[in-house]
């Protein structure tokens, strides 16, 4: 009778149902026979067993194997209906998702329903993948060991400890102190474990993980050390920007002063970045936001100066650059400013038909910041560029933000301009929209309004 209801898993609805049914009151001899008759049976009949699978498997071992391939099967929706038939038997199904974890396809599936279904559980197993062969480099699986460790209630820290002194690879450990980032309660083993890898640690792949978890991780001396020996040390210029960022989040950014003048360009600008501020290096920076010969270092050293009165020289000139990367750092940071210094720069940008729209919004707003009734007509000249059938995206979203502009401004001017676009024809529908919404009232200068 048993064989004969493996048979009918593949018959009609009436029949298949009657055989789901005789199975799964057919205990051991059933999990083993449709175990047994896994690799014949159709994929719709492997859909309808799952139904008497997920009783058998309560008590049956053979009936959990039969899961277990079900949840390896190219069939994306018998496979998804396995794992969450596995899901659902408790501990049973739970030991079978962390056996899957370590199988590449299907196992970033097994790690993040495990990591929700039982967090606690899930905390070894996920570990223990990460130091399977390639499982360090499994984006997922640092994923799961996150949520479990956000949702775990059971002593998280030890688990996590009791792992290290395993002695896992370094690659291991690298992978898993990346899951640990942001999470503050979790802070005192993720210094144990960058500490850990700190020294141990010789491929580049851990290398990177660690220095950027460095950041994270809490006071230790040995970790000052090593970042310190990664500022200028490595011939990878990954290295070398992660240890800049490093440093100056453990609260030594005055290490990242001899960056300044790295040979790589993306080293240069994260120096300035974190250096922003900083006395001992703001001739220096000032110097790179002129004269640096990549933009994106001559941004990143003009954004570095937003704080800085007596740069602000530099920054004025900088609205000028040839680059619009630049012109849009030095706009940003002139928009915050109390001062009015640079204005007629800027007021040119916001003319120039042919400048870049992200220079352009960034003018925009500086108009909004310091209520400028003088740019009236320079927005009415921003709103027109969408007038054409085929203007731009960011012709059209800075021709709203043009709108906006004027309204907040208030003064007669540029009133008597939004009444001329409510009637000006070939205008697109989205900003006559933008014409009659309500503005917030903080949003007005009130000082300008008539």
């Amino acid at each position: 009778m048993i064989a004969d209801a493996v048979r009918q898993l593949d018959a009609d609805h009436d029949r298949a149902v009657a055989a789901v049914y005789v199975l799964q009151t057919g205990g051991e001899v059933a999990a083993k026979q449709i175990a047994a008759g896994w690799p014949t049976i159709s994929r719709l009949g492997k859909t309808r067993a799952l139904d008497a699978l997920k009783r058998l498997a309560l008590s049956h071992d053979a009936a959990l194997d039969a899961l277990i391939q079900a949840a390896r099967s190219d069939d994306e929706d018998l496979r998804d209906k396995a794992l969450q038939t596995l899901r659902q038997l408790g501990r049973r199904g739970e030991r079978a998702l962390a056996a899957l974890i370590a199988d590449p396809a299907v196992g970033d599936l097994a790690a993040q329903l495990l990591a929700r279904a039982d967090p606690d559980f899930a905390l070894l197993p996920l570990l223990d993948a990460m130091a399977e062969r390639d499982g360090a480099n499994r984006p997922a699986l640092r994923a799961a060991l996150a949520v479990a460790l956000q949702r775990s209630v059971r002593d998280p820290d030890a688990k996590l400890l009791a792992w290290l002194r395993k002695e896992p690879a370094v690659s291991a450990v690298a992978s898993a102190s990346m899951a640990l980032i942001g999470l503050a309660a979790q802070r005192a083993p993720m210094t144990s474990f960058v500490a850990y890898g700190a020294l141990r640690s010789e491929d580049f792949p851990s290398t990177w993980r660690l220095l950027q978890c460095a950041a994270d991780a809490g006071p230790s001396g040995e970790i000052d050390r090593w970042v310190q020996s990664h500022v200028d040390g490595p011939e990878e210029w990954m290295l070398r920007q992660a240890a800049v960022e490093a440093s100056a989040a453990r609260g030594h950014r005055e290490l990242a002063r001899a960056a300044l003048k790295d040979t790589s360009p993306r080293v240069r600008a994260s120096a300035a970045s974190v250096l922003s501020g900083d006395d001992g290096s703001m001739l220096e920076r000032a110097t790179l936001a002129r004269r640096d010969p990549w933009p994106m270092v001559r941004a990143a050293a003009v954004s570095s100066l937003r704080n800085e009165g007596d740069a602000l020289a530099v920054v004025v000139a900088s609205v000028d650059d040839s680059m619009s990367q630049v012109r849009a750092a030095a706009i940003e940071v002139l928009t915050p400013s109390p001062h009015d210094e640079g204005w007629d720069r800027i007021h040119r940008r916001l003319r120039a038909r042919d400048e870049w729209p992200r220079v352009t919004a960034a003018a925009i707003d500086y108009v909004v910041a310091h209520c400028r009734a003088d740019a009236a007509e320079a927005l009415f000249r921003v709103v027109m560029r969408a007038a054409p059938g085929n203007a731009l995206t960011e012709d059209l979203n800075n021709a709203a933000r043009a709108i906006e502009a004027l309204r907040a401004l208030g003064s007669q001017e540029a009133l008597a301009i939004v009444e001329q676009l409510r009637g000006t024809e070939g205008l697109p529908p989205t900003l006559k929209m933008g014409l009659e919404q309500p503005l917030a009232e903080d949003s007005r200068c009130a000082r300008t309004a008539p």
